[in-house]
């Protein structure tokens, strides 16, 4: 799977981000409130952010800073992992959005953005979610996604497959298939 620098719609922009851009994320990133539910709730300490900004920049495609277009700021960020062409399949996760964010539809645009741009390469789009992370687990089954694996602690592992998309409309489908059909044509 190819990576695109920079995906975006009329209110948002994923761009990817740099070393140089650690101090941006984090100044939004230190809010304790955002990690309350996560199953690394302290990630709002330096150490704790720097590890996991870190391990985003070296990830094989990057991380992504999500960007406001109408306010032009930096509200949180995302990235695409574990890619894997044998299952052709990728993962989505590691999100967080400011909380002037939550219960909007900032979290539906970023990933119907993202999946928009992945399902041209996979058939399958897992989410890694924090057992008790009910605000990403409830986002997520928002766009279609099902529980594919639970677990009594830890992470569950949710699953959105393109051939499910005929009953989603998150305003992508239509391009994608386009898309799809002309690469068979």
């Amino acid at each position: 799977m190819d990576i695109k620098n920079k995906l975006e719609n009329k209110n948002f922009i994923l761009k990817l981000l740099n070393n140089n851009d650690f101090n941006l994320l984090y100044n939004i990133g230190k809010n304790k409130k955002i990690w309350e539910q996560h199953p690394e709730n302290d990630r709002w300490k330096k150490e704790k952010f720097y590890i996991f900004f870190n391990n985003g920049i070296k990830n094989i495609f990057g991380l992504y800073g999500i960007y406001d277009k109408i306010n032009n700021i930096i509200i949180g960020s995302t990235r695409y992992y574990s890619y894997s062409k044998k299952n052709n399949s990728i993962k989505i996760g590691f999100t967080f959005l400011t909380p002037e964010y939550w219960g909007t539809n900032t979290n539906l645009q970023i990933k119907t953005l993202m999946l928009g741009y992945a399902f041209n390469y996979v058939e399958d789009i897992y989410f890694d979610i924090g057992k008790d992370n009910i605000r990403s687990r409830r986002a997520i089954e928002k766009i279609g996604a099902t529980l594919h694996l639970d677990a009594d602690t830890g992470n569950v592992l949710y699953i959105l497959r393109f051939e499910d998309l005929k009953v989603i409309n998150l305003g992508v489908i239509d391009e994608i298939k386009k898309n799809r059909s002309m690469e068979t044509s």
